[in-house]
């Protein structure tokens, strides 16, 4: 291979070179807009949603759950059509912190889906296992 090739071969390296330089820095400056775009929407969106810690849900008490259901086999009955499910025959205690809890995760759904509408989500059901 002669010098003039070696010369031509290097030039053409560089030109490569350069042209990758470009187009990375286009790259990073694509990359750059689209995360200050990101962090502009999370913070106006910060303040929509409640940021933690939460606060607790309102804690009703076994004489609330009587006044509203009647007696305890029919709480246990409105507690399944709303989607609570417990592994075993629920105590007192337990019907009270699961309606709590789901009128405080009611309450942030429709908060949530208020805020972020979607047309998708029309006659979709969601349950969620709490650990």
């Amino acid at each position: 291979m002669g010098k003039k090739r070696i010369a031509q071969l290097l030039d053409q390296l560089q030109t490569n070179h350069e042209a990758d330089l470009k187009n990375a820095a286009q790259i990073f400056t694509v990359a750059q807009v689209a995360v200050n775009q990101l962090n502009q929407q999370v913070e106006t969106n910060s303040h929509i949603l409640p940021s933690a810690p939460f606060q607790a849900p309102a804690t009703l008490d076994q004489a609330t759950l009587k006044q509203r259901y009647g007696s305890f086999n029919e709480c246990r009955k409105a507690a399944r059509q709303l989607g609570i499910q417990f592994h075993r025959n629920p105590t007192w205690a337990q019907l009270v912190t699961a309606f709590s809890y789901f009128d405080a995760l009611q309450s942030l759904v429709h908060d949530y889906t208020t805020t972020f509408p979607d047309a998708n989500l029309h006659n979709v059901t969601m349950s969620f296992r709490l650990k």
